[in-house]
C-alpha cells in the first residue's frame, strides 16, 4: 500500500523558509519563533543550549525544538493559525494548563489566545501551526471534512494513542533530517510537499479518528495555590524574598507549598522566586540604555551585594551580567 498522500492539484506556493539554528541564550531563541510571542522563564541554573528547526511557509508553520533547560513556558501562539503540540518520545509527562498531560497526547494551543506549559531539562516537541483554510483544502482533498473551529478554544490534550503518535513523530523526524543536512534543490520539493501537505493530512486523519479530550491530571486546590503563589511573586519580584508573605497569599502552608511547587515547576517556591528575580533584572539588562549601569538594575530588583550577585547570576545564566549588558550596546563602526 502506497503511503504517499497525493497533493490538491493546484498552484505550488514558494516555501518561505527552513533552517536549523542553535542558542546559547533565550533572547535569540524567541526571536527565531517568528509569529509567537514567548515569554518564557528559566527555572534551573546553567548557559542554555536551544536547537531549533523552523519549516515555514503561507498558511503553515512547523518548528521542532530542544532545550536543556527547564523553563516555565508563557506566551502565545501564532495569531489566526490552529497550533498542535507533540512532545519527544522519551520526554515523559508534560506541565499543560496547570495540568499534567501524557507524552501521547496531542496538545491544543488556545487559538489566538496565551498558553502555559512546564518544561524539564531534556525537553523536545514539535509545534505544528496551520490556518483553518490551510486545513480545510487537505482534508476537503481527503475526503475527511472536520469542523476544525471546535478545536480554537485549545487547552486540551487529545489522547491519540502511542501507535499514532509515533507515526506522527516518524514523519516530522524526517522533515527534520531534510532541513538538517540541507537544501538542495529535489529536497527543498520533497520538504515543501511534507509542509504543505503530507504532515497536515497525517495530522487529519488523526482528527478524523475523533481522539478522546483527555482529562488533564491536576489538583484544582494545589494549582491555585501555585497560581496565588506566583502572581504573588510577580507583583513583589523587586522586593526582598520573603517565603512567609507568600504562602499567605497562596493560603497553604510553607510544606504544601514547597509540595505543590517541586511538582509542578520542579523547584523550589524559594528558588521559583529567585529565577524570577534574574529574569527580570536579564530582560532590563537586555533592554538597557548605554547609560545604565549594573549597579543601578541589580539595586532596583533587591541585589546589594554586588559580587555575589555577579556569580549567583552567572550560575543561572552560564554568563556574566556584563556579557547580558555588552550583547545591547551598539558596535562603533
Amino acid at each position: 500500500m502506497n503511503s504517499q498522500i497525493r497533493p490538491p492539484e493546484t498552484p505550488r506556493t514558494p516555501l518561505i523558509h527552513a533552517a536549523q539554528l542553535q542558542f546559547g541564550s533565550f533572547d535569540g531563541f524567541a526571536e527565531a519563533t517568528r509569529g509567537w510571542d514567548l515569554d518564557w522563564r528559566q527555572l534551573d541554573r546553567g548557559r542554555l543550549k536551544a536547537n531549533l528547526i523552523r519549516v515555514a511557509g503561507p498558511g503553515a508553520s512547523i518548528l521542532r525544538v530542544a532545550l536543556d533547560r527547564s523553563f516555565l513556558q508563557r506566551g502565545g501562539s501564532p495569531p489566526g493559525m490552529l497550533t498542535f503540540g507533540l512532545a519527544g518520545e522519551s520526554v515523559g509527562e508534560i506541565g499543560w494548563y496547570g495540568g499534567r498531560a501524557a507524552a501521547n497526547d496531542l496538545l491544543m494551543f488556545k487559538s489566538g489566545g496565551e498558553y502555559e506549559s512546564v518544561s524539564r531539562s531534556g525537553f523536545s516537541a514539535h509545534t505544528l501551526s496551520f490556518s483553518e483554510e490551510h486545513l480545510d483544502h487537505v482534508a476537503a482533498h481527503l475526503g475527511l471534512p472536520i469542523n476544525f473551529g471546535s478545536y480554537r478554544q485549545g487547552g486540551i490534550a487529545l489522547h491519540i494513542g502511542p501507535q499514532a503518535a509515533s507515526d506522527l513523530r516518524h514523519r516530522l523526524q524526517g522533515l527534520d533530517l531534510a532541513v538538517a543536512s540541507g537544501s538542495r534543490k529535489p529536497k527543498t520539493d520533497w520538504i515543501q510537499n511534507e509542509l504543505e501537505y503530507e504532515i497536515p493530512a497525517r495530522l487529519i486523519r488523526i482528527l478524523s479518528t475523533d481522539p478522546a479530550a483527555t482529562s488533564l491530571r491536576t489538583d484544582r486546590r494545589r494549582v491555585l495555590a501555585a497560581q496565588r503563589a506566583r502572581d504573588y511573586i510577580d507583583a513583589h519580584a523587586d522586593e526582598p524574598p520573603a517565603i512567609q508573605k507568600v504562602c499567605q497569599a497562596a493560603g497553604v502552608s510553607w510544606r504544601t507549598l514547597n509540595y505543590v511547587f517541586r511538582n509542578i515547576f520542579d523547584v523550589t517556591p524559594k528558588e521559583y522566586l529567585q529565577a524570577t528575580r534574574f529574569h527580570c533584572v536579564r530582560k532590563e539588562l537586555r533592554q538597557a540604555g548605554p547609560d545604565t549601569t549594573i549597579g543601578d538594575i541589580a539595586n532596583r530588583w533587591g541585589f546589594w551585594h554586588m559580587g555575589q550577585f555577579a556569580a549567583d547570576y552567572k550560575r543561572q545564566f552560564g554568563e556574566l551580567p556584563s556579557d547580558s549588558l555588552r550583547r545591547t550596546q551598539p558596535t562603533s563602526q
